[in-house]
């Protein structure tokens, strides 16, 4: 647009018939006209490279398209016709489909994009992942807690579905910059009873039950539990929660049935704020001790009332 001056004419001789604020204006109505068109455009736009596996087959890229953000996953060029890498996605894609979780990525759908393939479309996440936090060396005690509770909400939910992670890890759990809900992410070693493929053990050494060790070993809850277990004792390490420590202990238990009873002990203290003497008051009430105590009582009242009848009677 042009300044104030530029609108002083000093003669009306001097003024064309298709003025520059004409033009102007033209100009940039027909700008807002492609800006707004390319909101809704079904293409992505401004897409670039957020990360690719250093191991692995897979990469990520972030992308516009309705005015929004979103994150596209696939493989590698070099790993395009590969049958066993592509299964996977599928696999992987099939999972993310059927799940809806606050606390799990949600998967949108599956798209060709030029130049790129094959790719997944991811929620974007504006976030850091976990490892970034725990390494920063700043967490309080409860958002540590917190964090580790919506991990456990999300983890129970997929094994609801019969889904089991097998790589939870911190760098596979998003924490959101502004706030809002922890977020897991990356199923591609996931897996479910409805596939065939990839039933070797499978995740990040540092986070992997014992028993995975066992090359016949199968997929199951309990070793997603132990990977939350070491999770929990990296996040009690840095917020000093006491908490999260004795959760940690019980959820790493070298006997994998014994390792929900870890997050019993996170959910009973942190979300319904129970106290040591309200925990202890639950375990006499969920105990014999009580059934001892009422039946001591009854005969005790039983015997008063006998003696109080005699006494009358005499």
């Amino acid at each position: 647009m042009h300044d104030d001056k530029d609108l002083n004419m000093t003669s009306p001789v001097e003024m064309p018939e298709s003025t520059d604020i004409d033009s102007s204006i033209h100009a940039d109505e027909e700008g807002a006209r492609l800006d707004f068109a390319e909101m809704f455009s079904t293409n992505f736009s401004n897409i670039t490279p957020l990360y690719s596996s250093p191991r692995g087959a897979t990469e990520i890229h972030v992308a516009t398209r309705y005015g929004k953000r979103f994150a596209l996953k696939g493989l590698k060029s070099s790993q395009h016709d590969d049958p066993i890498q592509n299964m996977c996605m599928a696999k992987e894609f099939e999972i993310g489909m059927s799940i809806d979780h606050p606390n799990i990525r949600r998967t949108l759908g599956l798209e060709s994009v030029e130049g790129l393939g094959k790719r997944i479309v991811l929620e974007y996440i504006d976030g850091a992942p976990l490892s970034e936090i725990i390494g920063g060396g700043h967490l309080s005690p409860e958002r540590a807690e917190e964090i580790a509770t919506q991990t456990a909400d999300a983890l129970e939910y997929l094994h609801s579905k019969q889904i089991f992670h097998r790589d939870l890890k911190p760098d596979n759990i998003l924490i959101p910059y502004h706030g809002g809900n922890v977020k897991v992410i990356d199923f591609n070693l996931s897996d479910s009873d409805d596939y065939v493929i990839l039933k070797n053990p499978a995740g990040s050494q540092r986070y992997m039950a014992p028993e995975q060790g066992n090359l016949n070993s199968k997929p199951s809850a309990d070793s997603d539990w132990y990977s939350l277990g070491v999770v929990m004792k990296e996040l009690a390490e840095v917020s000093g929660s006491t908490l999260l420590l004795k959760t940690a202990t019980a959820s790493t238990s070298i006997n994998p049935a014994k390792r929900y009873e870890g997050i019993r002990i996170l959910r009973g203290e942190n979300l319904h704020g129970r106290e040591a003497g309200s925990s202890q008051a639950d375990t006499i009430l969920a105990s014999k001790t009580l059934t001892y105590i009422l039946t001591g009582m009854c005969i005790a009242l039983t015997t008063f009332i006998a003696h109080h009848y005699i006494y009358l009677n005499q």
